[in-house]
């Protein structure tokens, strides 16, 4: 493993700077490898170079392979491991201060799987982050130059995601609502809770919501599960039952009887049709 930890200024300085950098490091994990279950109190952001791990985080979990990054925001407990054949190698950079939680914030709610972004070029990360480990100590050069690197690096990931500043309403209760339901809708959610959450009635949550996304909260949240739900079904070997206890479902026969009204097949089938469609491709 290799790593940089900022030491030029205290973890409390760092909480009250704009963006400030914590640490940032490189690991080839071996087969199995494993960190957490851990809670930090700064954000996190790994960069997957190469082979295969698994995240789980927020009772979620994840398959992840190169080209994905996974975030981790501060207080959230993760855990993740290395594949056992093809154990993943990653990068990382960890920062805090007062307006990084909404930087991380702005990069989940702009990826469909919130805690994870797809499709990047890992590699580019790794160079910039390689930058930062080069320095080696703690003097006042490093220090501008350390977090100098990590803005270069929070500006490639905002034009890699294509972030619409005016996309993201981050004043409006609608937007913390969507928020919400991004990061618990692998939990048992009723309206009427989220409503009280947000100190408002569940007919103006509903209202509300419905005139900035053009759906309700709770078909919001439905479409959500089954996204998830057949994101899961195709790229895990998870069982149903598994898969609908983790989004919130009361029970597999009730996650597999919304699942058919939708698709028009059982989960299983699903499964079923989209790994011969992948067969017929790679053919």
């Amino acid at each position: 493993m290799k790593e940089y930890k900022e030491t030029h200024h205290s973890l409390m300085y760092k909480s009250n700077s704009d963006l400030s950098l914590y640490s940032a490091g490189y690991e080839k994990c071996t087969s199995g490898y494993s960190y957490g279950p851990k809670i930090r109190s700064y954000h996190l952001i790994h960069f997957v170079l190469f082979g295969k791990g698994e995240l789980h985080i927020n009772e979620h979990i994840f398959q992840l392979s190169a080209g994905d990054a996974f975030l981790i925001p501060a207080g959230k407990v993760s855990y993740y491991e290395a594949s056992r054949d093809e154990p993943w190698c990653y990068a990382w950079i960890s920062f805090l201060g007062i307006n990084s939680q909404m930087y991380l914030y702005q990069l989940m709610t702009s990826s469909d799987d919130v805690y994870i972004i797809h499709g990047l070029d890992t590699v580019k990360y790794k160079e910039r982050i390689f930058d930062i480990i080069a320095l080696q100590d703690a003097s006042t050069s490093s220090y501008f130059q350390a977090n100098g690197i990590l803005f270069q690096i929070m500006a490639m990931l905002f034009d890699d995601i294509d972030f619409q500043e005016s996309r993201w309403g981050k004043n409006s209760v609608a937007d913390e609502v969507k928020y919400y339901l991004d990061i618990n809708y692998s939990e048992k959610i009723k309206l009427q809770d989220v409503a009280k959450i947000f100190g408002i009635h569940p007919n103006y949550l509903t209202r509300m919501f419905h005139e900035k996304y053009g759906i309700s909260p709770k078909q919001y949240l439905l479409d959500l599960k089954l996204k998830k739900a057949r994101r899961l079904l195709t790229t895990t070997e998870l069982s149903v039952s598994v898969i609908a206890s983790s989004l919130g479902f009361d029970d597999q026969l009730a996650f597999s009887k919304i699942f058919k009204k939708e698709f028009s097949v059982p989960p299983s089938e699903y499964r079923k049709q989209s790994r011969v469609s992948s067969d017929s491709l790679h053919k």
